[in-house]
């Protein structure tokens, strides 16, 4: 009887043994089909960076990485974002790099991305600001800057950023600033208090008619003046001549050089291995 049993315990393992189904290969078609494309698109960056074209590798590198993810793909898109000026955004990249188990247990790689680091660190620009008040929002580039208080350090990419500093008892305060590559700006910002606008000055004619004693604007009739119109078609042209003769001289999307003329370049650091 207990053999009857274990035969037929046997017998079911083995129908269902057989009719398991087997493992499917799409997963593994579609890993190997990744890994192909994810090098090729490595492979395209590297070549694009060796053109100086860091925008296009840039994109390259990204979208071989959402394929699959390797520490050199990300080593590179922190070397591509520190060619387009954008040393933030390269740091980020690098904390993102330094998580690969490659990195975290190689020393040769920890020292290739510390590298980069120090490079991408000198080019960050900072700006001290100083608010009052100091409960004031302040919003760069669109984006809300978390930190309050009197003073405030950003660090940000090199280039034109806006600032608004906006408080419900306050005037709002819009302004721009253009930070060089590894520069170091402060500004002060300072609110007015919002107050009732006073009415304009009223004085009274001969014919008892009450009128503004607010002077005329005299840049109507300057305006109207043909030698003005001549001037500002001269300036223009001026203008469109030097942006095309800035175009033409411009031949690749690297960063120029800030103030301090330390534009260390990272193409000798491009890691070229998948």
């Amino acid at each position: 009887m207990v053999r009857s049993i274990y035969f037929a315990l046997a017998l079911t393992m083995g129908c269902l043994t057989a009719w398991a189904p087997l493992p499917s290969t799409a997963a593994a078609d579609e890993s190997d089909g990744n890994e192909t494309e994810a090098k090729r698109l490595f492979d395209e960056g590297l070549a694009l960076a060796k053109s100086q074209r860091w925008g296009e590798a840039l994109a390259s590198f990204r979208r071989s990485a959402v394929l699959v993810p390797r520490a050199s793909t990300s080593y590179n898109i922190a070397n591509a974002l520190y060619r387009l000026n954008r040393p933030v955004d390269g740091l980020a990249e690098l904390d993102r790099y330094d998580e690969f188990s490659e990195v975290r247990y190689n020393y040769a790689a920890q020292q290739r991305g510390q590298s980069l680091r120090d490079l991408l660190e000198k080019a960050v620009a900072e700006l001290r600001l100083t608010v009052t008040p100091v409960d004031a929002l302040l919003y760069v580039d669109g984006r809300l800057f978390p930190a309050p208080g009197f003073e405030r350090r950003l660090r940000l990419n090199p280039g034109t950023h806006s600032l608004r500093v906006t408080h419900d008892q306050f005037a709002t305060s819009l302004s721009e600033v253009r930070l060089e590559r590894g520069g170091r700006e402060s500004l002060e910002i300072g609110l007015e208090p919002l107050t009732a606008a006073p009415p304009p000055a009223l004085g009274v004619t001969a014919t008892m008619v009450t009128t503004s004693t607010e002077p005329q604007d005299e840049r109507d009739r300057f305006v109207k003046r043909p030698g003005f119109w001549v001037m500002i078609g001269a300036i223009v042209v001026v203008g469109v001549g030097t942006g095309v003769a800035v175009a033409m001289v411009r031949r690749d999307d690297a960063p120029q050089c800030g103030t301090t003329g330390d534009c260390a370049t990272t193409s000798g650091l491009t890691v070229t291995s998948f």
